[in-house]
Parts: C-alpha cells; structure tokens; sequence
C-alpha cells in the first residue's frame, strides 16, 4: 500500500466519523406549528371592484382576518393585501386595499385566517381556516382593463 492511500482512508474515515457525530447530536427537527385551524361554517367570496381594491362578503365564526395573495399555479402566493380584525359574524362585508396593483385578467386567492389573539394579523402566527377539511379561500380575477371608445 501507498503512504497516500492510508493517508487519503484515514482522512475518510475522519470525515465519515465526524459526519456521524454531528447527526448523532443533533437536535430534532422542531415540529411545524403552522398548519390550517378547523373552523366550520366559514365562508368568503370575494370580487375585486378595482385595480388595487378587493370587495370581501364573509361568514366568520371566529375573529380573523382575511389576506390577499397573488396565484401561483392556483395555489396562495405572496400576500399584496389584508384586512384588518375581522369580527364574527354572517354576511361581514369588507373592503381590503392591495398594496400593488392587481394585473388585469390574472388570478388571485383570498384566504381567511383565524386571530391568535393578538388582533393584529402577523402571517406566521394567525392560521389559515379550513370548514368541514376545505381551505376557506375565494378565487377571483382582478378585473380586465376597459377598453375605451372613440
């Protein structure tokens, strides 16, 4: 044998070893605290009436909030919109300002959220409502630019 194929061995069998170590000491993974709450009977629909401006009518039977997301492949993505503390009750109407302008004709999702307590939304910290094992979600289009008439 070489001097440098058990220099080259050793030095594998440190980094194996040290690998090995690092996963025998390692802390668990912490388990996701972020998941959706059960909350049945809530409902939302939404229309935007605007460029910039989202028309909500829901059914909420906990307070919470209801947040605007762009569509990414028809799931929630970033949020450009939200309302402020949402109190329960049927038929609640809302108007949430986007904090950009929606493009016309593209999708968007409304999500309802359930308050942590706090009575501000905080994304992390207020969960997505689900009714009978279904996101509470609305989805809709931001409205298609009017053509003008000469």
């Amino acid at each position: 044998m070489k001097k440098d194929d058990i220099v080259g061995g050793v030095l594998l069998l440190i980094a194996i070893l040290g690998i090995g170590t690092f996963f025998f000491f390692a802390k668990p993974a912490p388990e996701l605290s972020y998941g959706p709450i059960e909350v049945a009977g809530s409902s939302i629909a939404a229309t935007a009436v605007g460029d910039a401006e989202v028309d909500i009518i829901a059914a909420v039977q906990r307070s919470g909030f209801v947040s605007i997301h762009e569509s990414v492949g028809g799931a929630p993505g970033p949020i450009i919109g939200y309302s402020g503390l949402i109190s329960v009750g049927s038929n609640v109407s809302v108007t949430i300002l986007t904090s950009q302008l929606m493009t016309p004709g593209l999708p968007y999702v409304a999500l309802l959220h359930v308050d942590n307590g706090d009575g501000t939304f905080i994304i992390k910290d207020d969960m997505p409502v689900t009714s009978n094992g279904v996101s509470v979600r609305a989805d809709f289009n931001a409205p298609a630019v009017k053509e003008t008439v000469k």
